[in-house]
């Protein structure tokens, strides 16, 4: 894998109107000093105040096709747009362009007759991703490259992807997931009941809202986000992903029960056709910081959906005693 440096400079001018800024607070002229921090956020850029002068940081840019956009804000939403096709396809990619190259070619090979978008967001790759990308976009107009300049937490990250999809179904997949099949065909079979909001692969059980298990049942309480598909209206009730989510782990699960919540039905697509591989690790972060921040995204789960018993299915507990006395039994 090869790897292309990249530092971001801030401007002479963004710098000296930053000083202006400072010497305006000092003189105590607060309401043209905001004015001047208005145009350094429009710039790009976050104010912090402190008692030596301002401190900024620098957000993403975001490219989408090639086009800049200078804040993730600046960014028009498409929700309200009419649908242009079936399926607006998801994939975040990080530094894995063999995955995702993998998993975007997959994708193309068995959309079929399905109209699909491809909407690859690209979150600060430096493994020449971008590059294969926009070569991919000019080739095949159904795949749009949106870039950002600087990593972004993953639910912002998929929030950027969400904004500018314009299919009747969105499809979340891991950049680790490769099609072996037609996959959207039983996919949209599924969500054409007008009452299921939220399907996939691979189904989760809870009876007290805090251990999940895999699940065969046909109604779930949530949908792994590695293949999890959902009607893009249903966006404007649920809003968009938690951006607290910095990484993934629950994001999913906190999505599904805001479908729920929706009193939609979350259904499993079972036997799909796909192969998920081994996802490459962050290797910045060390197995304990890994669970202590899972930890930390379970906690933000729970604080919001930790006493919806409501929204949990019934006869899952019924089933597990049975189990446990079948055990019991067995014993004896």
């Amino acid at each position: 894998m090869t790897t292309r440096p990249y530092r971001q400079v801030i401007p002479e001018e963004i710098l000296a109107l930053s000083h202006e800024r400072d010497l305006l607070r000092r003189k105590g002229q607060y309401d043209r000093a905001d004015v001047l921090k208005q145009q350094l956020e429009d710039a790009g850029y976050v104010v912090k105040d402190n008692p030596h002068g301002a401190h900024l940081v620098i957000l993403p840019n975001i490219f989408v096709d090639g086009t800049l956009y200078h804040t993730a804000r600046q960014l028009p939403s498409l929700l309200d747009e009419v649908d242009l096709c079936t399926f607006s396809v998801n994939i975040l990619a990080q530094n894995n362009s063999e995955q995702t190259r993998r998993c975007i070619d997959s994708v193309l090979n068995n959309a079929g007759d399905t109209t699909i978008e491809i909407i690859l967001i690209d979150n600060a790759s430096q493994d020449g991703l971008d590059i294969w990308a926009e070569t991919l976009h000019h080739r095949d107009a159904r795949v749009h490259v949106l870039r950002a300049t600087r990593k972004m937490g993953v639910a912002e990250a998929r929030n950027l992807g969400l904004q500018q999809s314009r299919g009747r179904y969105i499809l979340f997949l891991d950049s680790n997931v490769e099609l072996t099949g037609d996959i959207f065909t039983p996919l949209a079979h599924t969500l054409e009941d007008p009452q299921v909001g939220l399907t996939g692969l691979r189904g989760l059980r809870t009876d007290d809202l805090r251990h999940f298990e895999e699940s065969e049942e046909a109604e779930v309480e949530a949908i792994d986000g590695q293949c999890m598909a959902f009607k893009r209206s249903l966006l404007k009730k649920t809003g968009l992903l938690d951006e607290g989510y910095r990484y993934p782990e629950y994001m999913d699960v906190d999505f599904c029960f805001a479908i729920r919540d929706l009193e939609m039905s979350i259904i499993r697509t079972p036997d799909l056709p796909l192969q998920s591989h081994p996802a490459p690790q962050n290797a910045t972060l060390s197995d304990a910081e890994r669970t202590r921040l899972a930890k930390r995204n379970f906690y933000r789960y729970l604080s919001k959906w930790g006493d919806r018993e409501d929204l949990l299915l019934e006869g899952f507990d019924d089933e597990y005693e049975d189990e446990e006395d079948e055990e019991e039994e067995d014993e004896e």
